[in-house]
C-alpha cells in the first residue's frame, strides 16, 4: 500500500474522535499486546515508520505531546487514519462473512458502539434503531443503512401479493401466471371475514368430493366463532375460476400452506390437507401457543394461505426450491445476481405426510435438523451449472427458467416502487432473497421475498458466492456513496473475471 507522506506534527490535525476509535480498534484486534509500549511498538511496524527508526513512544502514537526534535521527521501514514470510514456490525446471520468482504476495503474500521455519533455504515439483520430521518446529503457524518425503511412493502407475505396484484390490475396482467393463489387472512383488519369468506368458498367450490363442506357459510361462522372474529362483511366476494389455476397445483390431497406473514427462514410454515387443521394452526398463531422446536414462540394475526403446488419439478425424487439474490441500491435500481443455488429436500416427495418438514419445506434453516441432511449434497444445495445439466432433456434451465426469474423478479419490485422509499431517504440499500420453485411443466413460480437473506455457507457452493455476491453489492452501493482506494480482489467465482461485477441491472424502479 503506498502510505501519503505526512508529518508528525499533522497527527495532531486529523481528527481526534476517528483516530482514537481507529485506536481502540487497533487494540481489541491485537489482545494479547497489554501493554502501551508493545501496542506502540505494534502499530508502529504495522502503520509509522519514522525515517531514522528511533525508538517510538506512546506519545507519538496518539500524536500528543510531540517532542519538539521529531517535528520535522517524517512519518507515513495509511489513508485509513487521515480519510477513513466507521461502520457498526450486528451480530447473526454469519455478520462475519460481510467483516470479511468490508475488511477488504482499506478506508473502512469498525466500532461496536452501536451508539456511535460517526458511524458512516450500519449494516443489521432488522432495521430496529435505525434513524431514517438523519439519512441526508448535507448531514455533518454521512450515514448509509442495509435496510430500506419499507422494506416489508415486498418482504412481508401478505403485502407482496397485495402490491403484485394492484401492480397487475394496472398493467393488465395476470398474477396467477407466475403467483400461486393466495388469500390473505389479516385479523386485524375489519376486511378479516372478506378474505376468510373468499378462501372457504374457493375451497368448497373446488374441493374433491370426499372433503367437500357442503355449508361454506356455516363453516364460516365456526371458524370466525373459535378465533373470536366478529367482523362485518363490507365488500363483495371475488370469484376465481379454477380454471386459471395450473393442474400442477392440483393432486389427490389437495393441500394448501399457510404462512405467517412477518417471519421467514421456513418459521412457522405448515402444508395443511384440511380446516381443521388450519383452524387450529390460526388459533394457536392468534393465541401465542404455537411454539416451534428451538423453544421459540410465534404469534402472528396476519397469515397467507396459498395453494400447495402438488406436482412439482423433482430432482432425484426430491423437491427443491430456487434462491436467487435481488439488490436494490440507493438510487432505486435494481440488479439481480448471474448465480443463485438449488435448495434440496433431504427426503423423498410425497403428498400422503404433510407433516414431515424435510419432505416439503427446503429451507436450510429447516432442512439441517433432518437425519439426512448433506448426505447426497454439501449443505443440500446444487448449483445452476448442475440443475442446467439435470434439465438438459426438460429445457434450458438459464434461458427459460433463469431468464423467467429475472423478469418476474422486476416486476415484484416495479410493484413497490412508490411504496419502498416513499418519503425519499438517501443512502439506503438492500440486498433481498427471491425463492422461486418449478413445477412439473417447467414453469416458474415466485414464492416470496425475504429481508436479511440467509448468509451462512453451508456449502463450497456458497462459500464463493455469499462473498463475491456481498463485495460486488458494496461496489454498487458503500463504494459509491463513501469512495475508496483500490480494494483488494480475493473473492473469485470460477467461471466469472474476478473484475466483473456478477449483478446485472435489470431497470430502475419507475
Amino acid at each position: 500500500m503506498n502510505l501519503p507522506q505526512v508529518k508528525v506534527k499533522d497527527v495532531q490535525q486529523i481528527d481526534t474522535a476517528r483516530f482514537t476509535r481507529f485506536i481502540q480498534n487497533q487494540m481489541s484486534a491485537l489482545p494479547h499486546l497489554n501493554n502501551p509500549k508493545q501496542l506502540a511498538i505494534a502499530l508502529a511496524s504495522k502503520y509509522i515508520k519514522l525515517k531514522d527508526q528511533p525508538k517510538l513512544t506512546q506519545s507519538v502514537i496518539l500524536g500528543k505531546d510531540v517532542r519538539s526534535n521529531d517535528q520535522n521527521k517524517v512519518v507515513p501514514l495509511p489513508t485509513l487514519l487521515k480519510n477513513n470510514y466507521i461502520y457498526f456490525l450486528g451480530t447473526g446471520n454469519n455478520h462475519q462473512v460481510v467483516q470479511r468482504v468490508l475488511s477488504k476495503r482499506n478506508e473502512w474500521i469498525s466500532t461496536n458502539n452501536k451508539n456511535d455519533s460517526l458511524i458512516n455504515f450500519r449494516w443489521q439483520q432488522t432495521q430496529k434503531g435505525y434513524q431514517y430521518d438523519r439519512l441526508l446529503q448535507n448531514n455533518k457524518v454521512k450515514q448509509a443503512v442495509n435496510h430500506f425503511e419499507f422494506h416489508s412493502e415486498i418482504s412481508q407475505k401478505s403485502n407482496l401479493f397485495r402490491n403484485l396484484q394492484q401492480y397487475c390490475e394496472e398493467n393488465q396482467l395476470d398474477i396467477l401466471s407466475f403467483v400461486p393463489l393466495t388469500f390473505v387472512l389479516d385479523f386485524t383488519t375489519e376486511k378479516a371475514d372478506i378474505w376468510l369468506l373468499q378462501f372457504l368458498q374457493y375451497y368448497e367450490n373446488n374441493a374433491p368430493q370426499s372433503i367437500k363442506l357442503h355449508d361454506s357459510q356455516n363453516k364460516f361462522y365456526l371458524i370466525r366463532r373459535q378465533l373470536n372474529t366478529y367482523m362485518q362483511i363490507t365488500d363483495k366476494i371475488i370469484q376465481i375460476n379454477k380454471s386459471k389455476i395450473p393442474s400442477t397445483f392440483y393432486g389427490h390431497e389437495y393441500l394448501w400452506i399457510l404462512k405467517p406473514t412477518q417471519y421467514n427462514r421456513g418459521r412457522g410454515i405448515h402444508v395443511i390437507k384440511d380446516l381443521d387443521q388450519m383452524t387450529h394452526l390460526l388459533d394457536q398463531y392468534i393465541s401465542g401457543k404455537q411454539q416451534m422446536k428451538d423453544g421459540q414462540i410465534i404469534k402472528s394475526k396476519q397469515f397467507v394461505i396459498q395453494k400447495y403446488l402438488e406436482k412439482p419439478l423433482l430432482i432425484n425424487n426430491r423437491k427443491f426450491d430456487i434462491r436467487v439474490w435481488g439488490l436494490l441500491n440507493q438510487d432505486l435500481e435494481f440488479f439481480f445476481f448471474e448465480q443463485g443455488y438449488i435448495r434440496m429436500a433431504s427426503e423423498e416427495y410425497t403428498t400422503k405426510n404433510v407433516l414431515n418438514q424435510y419432505v416439503h419445506l427446503t429451507n436450510n434453516a429447516i432442512q439441517k435438523y433432518s437425519p439426512n441432511y448433506g448426505k447426497l449434497e454439501d449443505g443440500n444445495q446444487l448449483s445452476f451449472d448442475q440443475a442446467a445439466t439435470y434439465f438438459k432433456n426438460k429445457g434450458d434451465f438459464y434461458k427459460q427458467i433463469v431468464e423467467n426469474i429475472k423478469q418476474i423478479s422486476l416486476k415484484a419490485f416495479q410493484s413497490v416502487r412508490k411504496k419502498i422509499n416513499i418519503l425519499g431517504r438517501r443512502y439506503c440499500f438492500e440486498i433481498f432473497g427471491l425463492d422461486f420453485m418449478i413445477d412439473d411443466d417447467f414453469k416458474v413460480w415466485l414464492i416470496e421475498i425475504n429481508s436479511n437473506p440467509c448468509l451462512e455457507e453451508s456449502s463450497p457452493l456458497l462459500q464463493k458466492l455469499i462473498p463475491r455476491m456481498l463485495d460486488d453489492a458494496f461496489s454498487l452501493t458503500l463504494d459509491q456513496i463513501f469512495p475508496i482506494t483500490k480494494k483488494q480482489i480475493v473473492f473469485s467465482v470460477p467461471n466469472y473475471s474476478d473484475n466483473h461485477n456478477m449483478w446485472q441491472k435489470l431497470g430502475k424502479l419507475q
